[in-house]
């Protein structure tokens, strides 16, 4: 599998998911406003948070896991903080898996090509509507995960986000 994704032409951003456009950026695999924000802010946050970001395509589905200390092992980029200062987290309704379904309905929405209002968060903006959403999502998806993981289909995650945001 791994294998596999890394002899594949990267189309999407490893950070924030949206579509590569440019040959430099493919190259990369990662935009020139992901890779600026991962030279500042984000090298510097990241050094406290607890979860590990996987290369898996997250068409295979959003893959929750835990290493051999329980650090959360997951292909969601952290781009936005809001709850949980030590990161994401899974299987009950905390702050770390707050932190975990707004970065999912971030991503989500920059991959369905949402357009809206942008809103503040304790670490970086979101969408205002990505704020609105996470809640709802947590609870549907993320709480109720077992502690020693699982694999949301990445099909069902697409589903209830097209009938939970307006049409262009």
């Amino acid at each position: 599998m791994q294998t596999a994704f890394f002899s594949l032409a990267p189309t999407h951003c490893n950070r924030c998911h949206r579509l590569l456009t440019n040959p430099v950026s493919i190259s990369k695999s990662m935009g020139p406003i992901c890779s600026h924000k991962g030279k500042t802010s984000m090298s510097a946050d990241n050094e406290t948070y607890t979860d590990l970001t996987l290369f898996n395509l997250i068409e295979d589905g959003i893959i929750l896991q835990r290493d051999l200390q329980g650090n959360v092992l997951t292909n969601i980029p952290h781009l936005v903080t809001h709850h949980s200062p030590t990161g994401f987290e899974f299987g009950y309704a905390g702050s770390g898996p707050a932190d975990l379904a707004l970065n999912i309905c971030e991503m989500m929405l920059n991959r369905l090509g949402y357009q809206g209002e942008r809103e503040k968060c304790w670490r970086g903006d979101c969408w205002r509507r990505t704020f609105e959403l996470h809640q709802a999502f947590k609870f549907k998806f993320i709480a109720g995960v077992d502690q020693a993981g699982a694999v949301i289909p990445y099909a069902e995650v697409e589903a209830w986000f097209k009938e939970h945001i307006p049409e262009k």
